[in-house]
């Protein structure tokens, strides 16, 4: 019995052990992230000023178009241990070319935590919300983000069908419209939905698994849609600097950018 105890107590011990090492080394993971590259960011933000209007909080960042009717709402998921903010530039494109753009805040930075993220965001403007009811919603996200995006529809079944209401109250209610994927591609299986799917990534990404990519068109819905940057890379999505492992761009960050929300506004406009 003595015998018992002491290893029940040893046992204990271990697995205390076993969880403060695996949160401290998770904690050391995360705290290794990307950061936001503000000059070509406030680069961006001076060349828009005037035609967007931005505000955060604790749950995200919200880009308003200014002096025109709002055409889509476009929910955006970062990538994974990339600081949220390094999406600004890309959010201030769409913006400005009519698209009000909800950027999440993730926790530890990685977008897989919180897949609910939007409607935390969303909550705490219901009247803004009821607003953007009666227009189209996308969600995108990019690499890791574009997973947990696909992972909130599946979750919620948060996918637009003509007989659904529009709600003023919760996205998640009305459903979207569409699926956007930067450098990523769904884990969850889309191919027996109304959605529409956009997939973007750039010819020299060498951080994108396009083994997996390619297996991941079976779960695409009928109505889909890519297209490849030509030069672009898996880390000019955002402005971040280049990713670990990353290809090597033939164009600027700032270009890939601009391509990016071009195609992404012709393909919501069609």
């Amino acid at each position: 019995m003595k015998k018992f105890k002491k290893f029940t107590k040893w046992l204990i011990v271990l697995l205390l052990v076993l969880v403060v090492t695996g949160i401290i080394a998770f904690k050391i993971y995360t705290t290794n992230y990307y950061r936001a590259d503000l000059s070509i960011i406030e680069n961006i933000e001076e060349v828009l000023s005037g035609k967007v209007h931005s505000y955060s909080d604790k749950n995200g960042t919200v880009f308003i178009p200014e002096k025109q009717e709002i055409k889509a709402v476009i929910v955006f998921y970062p990538g994974g241990k990339v600081e949220y903010s390094s999406y600004n530039g890309l959010m201030y494109e769409l913006a400005s070319r009519g698209y009000l753009c909800l950027l999440t805040r993730m926790p530890e930075n990685l977008a897989v935590l919180k897949i609910n993220a939007v409607d935390t965001l969303t909550a705490g403007y219901p009247d803004f919300t009821a607003k953007v009811a009666d227009v189209d919603w996308y969600i995108a996200g990019h690499s890791l983000g574009g997973v947990a995006a696909c992972a909130h529809i599946g979750n919620n079944n948060t996918i637009a069908k003509s007989s659904t209401p529009a709600s003023t109250s919760s996205v998640a209610k009305k459903g979207y419209t569409g699926v956007i994927l930067c450098a990523s591609y769904p884990t969850v299986d889309l191919s027996d939905t109304d959605l529409r799917l956009l997939s973007i990534y750039g010819s020299n990404d060498k951080v994108l698994d396009m083994e997996q990519y390619e297996a991941s068109k079976k779960l695409w819905p009928i109505d889909s849609e890519e297209c490849v940057i030509q030069g672009g890379i898996h880390s000019y999505f955002g402005s971040y600097g280049i990713q670990d492992k990353d290809g090597v761009p033939e164009i600027t960050n700032y270009e890939q950018i601009t391509q990016t929300a071009d195609i992404i506004a012709d393909w919501v406009s069609q």
